[in-house]
């Protein structure tokens, strides 16, 4: 039960009301800013002059940790929590992943009553959280990472599963999250890639764009559902893969290979919030980096939205990047700099110390300003006007079948295949036994960013549950073999390989990632996720070992990988009869393995992210400067400048995946005006239904400053049954095809390649050439 010291008799009040009210306009008498036909603008502005000095700090900050857990249950300390509020309370949190909905909701419902009822002008909280797959909190829908959903390239499905999650979010009475993230996944080092849709920006600005837009939908009354928060600006090549890293980059790398999501989002979407990254960019924290923040991003880009710290990043710039004196000092340059709110979720900000200035005239009125915004998301949301969210109305929301069906479908799509000699899909009547290996067969690996305890099967099936009901408990030899997180104990590889042996099949299921950030007395073993580089691309701990024990017994084997995270593959690992890549789990990925193992379920998920050949061959993105292609020496062209050798282009590369059938991608053609057209035709030439994603890429013959290689510009999904056929066309705007010189937009006129095909693969590609006339 959880444990409050506040008023039982207000909560039964407030859990009697839905969100079905329609919030009433102000009377004559009543404040400008409880009239809700004014713009959230108008009514920020006259709420703010309204407010006093220690109020208006207040709202700078707020409360992120306000439950706690011990023992299995929620818990709520109110004199911890009091001591936070009283200097910062303009947002809450809803504390550990943990804890379930249902005893979340009234904790935070009370407190937000409590504060309507207790402030001088009534000014509530707005809830905020993080939310990547799936609620902050336990409870919701679990669906699978963000690499995952964006490997199965399908736009439209991935819109339905924002919808649900947002859905669920609202229930819960959030108005905020922390999301979407918009970093690049260009350094297979980074811990953080399974919270990224991937190393392509046009991929990124359509997945990115497509959440802003959903979780922003507006509500029968005209509020905004949920506010987004895009992040992290701006990161993806920190130093090393190191979460918190420095990195380089002049404007021009800036603004065409990290800035372009941020550019689509505020131009078409309009993100109300964004978050400053950790990143020291050119030296200089992106906390207290004016430049990036005032002149790019507000001057450039044009943002209009409310601009945040990341969690404890002001702190960092006096802790470890040693560019701030004193906490005044930090808070001060990050004020300066353009930040408006801030993040802290130990409850120690460092804005609060804003409070003595109240004389200094200049940070008077940045605060307004920083107030002012806050303000408009609170009033867009309508957490002025819409009544508390209800028990029952969580209850009917969270987990209907509606979400549940979505979430079985882009589970099915997620999955990629990455190799198969034929021993796949398996037929039923050929399979009586099938040994399992893995730590990760056994566990849900969703993710630190997901509310999910990885071995509960509250959180849905492992791999192996959901095998033992498709093949009776009796005919899955489970054998863990080695420990998920790393250790010396090899004694469990002998029962893996008799199991092997034994059923005359083996799926092995390696992987990387534990649980989530409840898991505190994890962290030293962690092998991916926030704050946990790779300096080595393999299976982590003696992985690699089990699974060549397993490949040595000659049987036919399916590798499954699980983890937000590429591997290097090997020789030895290349052995595997199959090779799919499960990504980060979803409740129902279990279940859709073993829908593609068996044939029910067509595989046609695609990389998101290049797989290296090699610890250290990066970079590895497609689409590399051509200048980054020049190793060799003399007459050695075929490789790149690694040892051992590697070829510049990956084989298992961005945009690749297998199906269970084939598909014929015409030659393709073009037409050209003020647009570009490209036209081709999909045909299944296989026996079975599938799906194909159709990419586009293309270059300029020659361009100002250097231009990739290529790059996506277009996809489309179809499925097609078999011996069917579609056609496929995009129209691609000419403005589209520029890039930024020093800031301003560039577009080259002249000859251009465009390529069409099923991934970025020069084998999978069909080449065409096109001449803009300026």
């Amino acid at each position: 039960m959880v444990r409050l010291a506040i008023s039982l008799a207000f909560l039964a009040v407030a859990q009697g009301v839905t969100y079905a009210s329609v919030p009433a306009k102000a009377r004559d008498d009543s404040p400008a800013y409880l009239d809700s036909s004014l713009s959230p603008k108008e009514r920020a502005a006259d709420l703010l002059q309204r407010m006093t000095w220690e109020e208006k700090v207040g709202q700078l900050g707020g409360v992120r940790k306000t439950l706690g857990r011990t023992d299995g249950q929620a818990t709520f300390n109110k004199t911890a929590f009091d001591l936070v509020h009283k200097t910062q309370n303009g947002q809450i949190g809803l504390g550990p992943q943990y804890n379930y909905a249902k005893d979340v909701l009234p904790v935070v419902n009370e407190l937000r009553a409590e504060q309507l009822n207790s402030t001088r002008l009534g000014i509530p909280y707005v809830a905020i959280t993080d939310s990547l797959n799936s609620m902050w909190v336990s409870g919701g829908t679990l669906f699978p990472g963000v690499v995952s959903m964006a490997s199965s390239w399908n736009l439209g499905l991935y819109e339905q599963a924002v919808a649900a999650i947002r859905d669920e979010n609202h229930a819960l009475g959030v108005n905020w999250v922390l999301s979407p993230e918009l970093d690049v996944a260009y350094d297979p080092r980074n811990g953080r890639n399974g919270e990224m849709f991937g190393e392509d920006t046009y991929l990124i600005s359509e997945f990115g764009t497509r959440y802003v837009k959903t979780m922003q939908a507006k509500d029968e009354n005209g509020f905004v559902k949920i506010a987004t928060t895009i992040k992290h600006w701006v990161y993806g090549r920190s130093n090393g893969g190191v979460n918190r890293a420095s990195m380089e980059g002049g404007i021009n790398h800036i603004l065409n290979d990290l800035a372009p999501p941020y550019i689509k989002i505020i131009k078409e979407a309009e993100s109300l919030s964004l978050m400053v990254s950790y990143a020291s960019v050119d030296r200089v924290p992106m906390s207290i980096n004016k430049y990036m923040i005032k002149d790019v991003l507000r001057g450039i880009l044009g943002f209009k939205g409310l601009i945040m710290s990341d969690a404890n990043s002001i702190e960092y710039t006096m802790t470890e990047s040693k560019v701030s004196k004193s906490r005044e000092d930090a808070a001060q340059k990050a004020l300066r700099a353009g930040l408006e709110h801030e993040l802290s979720p130990g409850g120690t900000g460092f804005f609060p110390t804003l409070i003595n200035l109240v004389n200094n005239t200049e940070i008077a009125n940045l605060i307004d300003q920083s107030v002012a915004a806050l303000l408009e998301i609170k009033f867009a949301t309508g957490v002025f006007d819409n009544p508390l969210p209800s028990a029952e109305t969580l209850e009917s929301t969270l987990r209907n079948e509606r979400h549940l069906e979505v979430n079985r479908n882009i589970s099915q799509e997620s999955i990629v295949l990455l190799k198969n000699d034929g021993i796949l899909p398996l037929w039923r009547g050929n399979v009586s036994k099938i040994a399992v290996v893995g730590a990760y067969a056994d566990m849900i690996n969703a993710g630190m960013y997901a509310a999910c305890n990885a071995t509960d099967p509250a959180y849905g099936n492992s791999f192996r549950r959901s095998l033992a009901q498709e093949l009776g408990d009796e005919n899955v030899l489970y054998a863990k073999g080695v420990d998920a997180l790393p250790s010396n104990d090899s004694s469990g590889i002998d029962a893996a390989v008799a199991a092997a042996r034994e059923a005359g099949l083996a799926v092995v299921v390696l992987g990387s990632g534990y649980g989530t950030f409840d898991l505190s007395e994890m962290n030293n073993r962690r092998t991916d996720g926030e704050g946990f580089a790779h300096a080595d691309l393999g299976f982590p701990g003696l992985q690699q070992q089990l699974l060549d024990a397993v490949l040595d017994t000659g049987v036919p084997i399916v590798l499954v990988m699980s983890s937000g995270q590429t591997f290097v593959l090997n020789e030895s690992t290349m052995r595997s009869g199959a090779i799919l890549h499960s990504w980060l789990s979803g409740e129902f990925t279990g279940d859709a393995l073993v829908e593609i193992l068996f044939g029910d379920v067509n595989p046609s998920g695609k990389l998101t992210v290049t797989m290296p050949q090699a610890n250290g061959a990066f970079p590895v993105a497609y689409d590399y400067l051509a200048s980054d292609d020049q190793g060799g020496f003399a007459t050695a062209t075929l490789y790149d400048w690694q040892w051992p050798q590697v070829t510049r282009c990956a084989p298992l590369r961005f945009g690749y995946g297998l199906s269970y059938t084939t598909f014929d991608i015409s030659s393709p053609t073009a037409s050209c005006s003020d647009n570009v057209t490209i036209s081709t035709t999909v045909t299944n030439t296989g026996n079975v239904t599938g799906k194909e994603v159709v990419q586009l890429y293309y270059r300029p013959e020659y361009s100002v400053i250097e231009f990739p290689v290529m790059k996506l510009i277009r996809f489309s999904k179809v499925d097609l049954a078999a011996g069917e056929s579609t056609a496929v066309s995009w129209t691609v705007p000419t403005s589209e095809l520029g890039y930024y010189i020093d800031g301003d937009w560039n577009v080259d006129y002249g000859n251009y390649t465009f390529w069409v095909g099923s991934s970025s693969r020069t084998e999978d590609l069909q080449q065409l050439n096109v001449t803009l006339l300026g």
